[in-house]
């Protein structure tokens, strides 16, 4: 275990502000002031589109992409959304019912669970001249978005910009831009049967702050990702009285891990957590990635929904830390990498936005894990005579737990919103062993309809195994070799409300210990930073 101090890791921090735009389209920016893409969104009037405005806040209060990255496209045109993308598409705990009588969506863990589907029937109402407060950029685009809807097809596109500066700290200080762009389609084919078609792509473009210029464990934002473009999702769902299942290449989204009160945040931890993010295979299947998958939900009563999903082992076949452009387009379809089991239930008393919603899920995945420490003769890999091939494990898990809390005034969405959020994984697999992180948002401060305030802090603990290998670095090596502990980051946010299809996000983060306190690639006796 390191021996630094707090008030040692506090003088080495790493200290960004970044500031983003969002346009609905649904984008969002993070930085002072760039043009914003003139793109344009159909409204998202049916049930599935309702269903993944989950992964953005169901607040008139605009639109969030994700971890979703996934941290995007998900976002609602009608109900503008928080910000990340990934991951950021998908709970479809907030999902309406259906025409045909799904009971399942009125018992769903969510209050947006029980809106009804009139959108379906409805036409596009976003004809407004006045381009300040049409939901979407380019209004109806003509007759084009109101056709699409009476044919049961909904187009959404969202771009997100990002200017993102390291001031201090890290491994060196500068200024990124990062882009994602967006794009979703879904089918519904109601009245002939109750199941949605759904494809979704991203544009992947820009660099970012935690790869170029910190080395930290929890990503700067939560579109960051490596250059490309490429296909996301591709699947359909098919819906019963209390059930439903989606079969075909698919993110891990907003269904699993994620309070839906984190989701304001720029940061990607507080989207797809750094624990998994950092120990699966690829990363699993967050934002960028998405890999074949059946997920089945159970909505057994009010309030309480159930939900099961059996992934491919590993996204792109890269390994713990491979590269997402081990499949670049994500056509590669990839299955026979093991599995990756989730399951999480979720609890909401009355399916209100006014309740506690509790979630208690875990995962396991069958693939074969790296020991951190340890080569397969029992030496430890910084041993000069170790065979520098790592013990094998196999298999990995985590259990986890996560509360939203709403302190809303009656009748109105204005007030407090707090989660927190803990997991945890063996140490000696995974470089981090222990996430957790909590938050406070104001909905609606200052007078500004649909403006959200939040501050938020998340923690990255490395784990024993790692921290014994570094220890042995320097035993071995007989020199100073700095020991990794935890990173640590805080945020603070505001996301303002610009037009019904635009926000603007000024952010600030603070990082502690970045990396855990990795050495300085210049000076690999000190921890990076200053």
């Amino acid at each position: 275990m390191s021996t630094r101090s707090p008030a040692a890791a506090l003088a080495n921090p790493a200290l960004v502000y970044p500031m983003r735009f969002w346009a609905s389209i649904t984008p969002m920016i993070v930085a002072a002031a760039l043009p914003l893409s003139a793109l344009a969104a159909t409204d998202t009037g049916d049930s599935f589109q309702a269903e993944r405005a989950q992964a953005k806040a169901e607040t008139k209060s605009g639109a969030k992409p994700a971890s979703d990255p996934d941290k995007n496209a998900e976002a609602n045109s009608d109900t503008k959304s928080d910000r990340k993308p990934d991951d950021k598409a998908g709970d479809d705990s907030k999902k309406p019912s259906d025409n045909g009588g799904d009971k399942s969506n009125e018992k769903s863990g969510d209050k947006s669970d029980q809106k009804t589907s009139d959108k379906d029937e409805k036409k596009s109402d976003d004809k407004s001249d006045d381009f300040w407060s049409r939901k979407n950029l380019l209004g109806d685009i003509g007759v084009l978005r109101p056709a699409l809807q009476q044919h049961g097809m909904t187009l959404a596109i969202v771009d997100t910009d990002e200017v993102l500066g390291n001031i201090t700290g890290g491994r060196k200080q500068g200024t990124i831009y990062e882009g994602l762009t967006d794009l979703s389609l879904s089918i519904d084919f109601k009245p002939a049967t109750r199941g949605i078609l759904f494809s979704r792509a991203y544009q992947i473009r820009g660099r970012g702050l935690s790869a170029n210029y910190l080395d930290n464990l929890n990503t700067m934002s939560g579109i960051e990702a490596q250059r490309t473009t490429r296909l996301v999702e591709l699947w359909y769902e098919q819906h019963f009285d209390y059930w439903r299942i989606r079969i075909g290449q698919q993110t891990i989204g907003s269904e699993f891990l994620s309070p839906e009160n984190s989701r304001l945040f720029v940061n990607g931890a507080f989207g797809w957590p750094t624990l998994p993010a950092t120990d699966l295979p690829s990363g699993g299947p967050g934002y960028p990635l998405a890999t074949p998958a059946v997920r089945v939900r159970v909505d057994p009563f009010e309030g309480l929904t159930l939900f099961t999903a059996v992934f491919n082992g590993d996204p792109t076949g890269a390994g713990v830390g491979g590269s997402q452009l081990a499949d670049a387009s994500g056509t590669a379809f990839r299955v026979g990498d093991g599995a990756f089991v989730i399951s999480e239930i979720r609890y909401n008393e009355a399916s209100s936005d006014h309740n506690p919603s509790y979630r208690l899920g875990g995962w396991y995945n069958t693939e074969r894990f790296p020991d951190r420490h340890f080569d397969t003769a029992g030496l430890s890999l910084a041993n000069p005579a170790s065979n520098g091939k790592p013990l094998q494990h196999g298999g990995d898990y985590s259990l986890y737990a996560s509360v939203d809390l709403p302190f809303l005034e009656p009748d109105s969405k204005t007030g407090f919103l707090l989660f927190a959020r803990a997991m945890g994984a063996p140490g000696d697999r995974n470089l981090v062993n222990f996430y957790g992180d909590a938050g406070v948002s104001y909905v609606n401060p200052f007078g500004f309809e649909g403006d959200k305030i939040g501050l938020a802090v998340g923690y990255a603990r490395v784990g024993q195994a790692a921290r014994d290998l570094d220890a042995d670095m320097a035993r071995f090596n007989a020199k100073p070799f700095p020991v990794r502990s935890g990173e640590a980051v805080l945020e603070l946010t505001y996301q303002h409300q610009l037009a019904g299809w635009w926000q603007v996000q000024p952010d600030f983060q603070y990082v502690i210990n970045p990396g855990g306190g990795i050495p300085n690639p210049i000076a690999p006796s000190r921890r990076i930073g200053d």
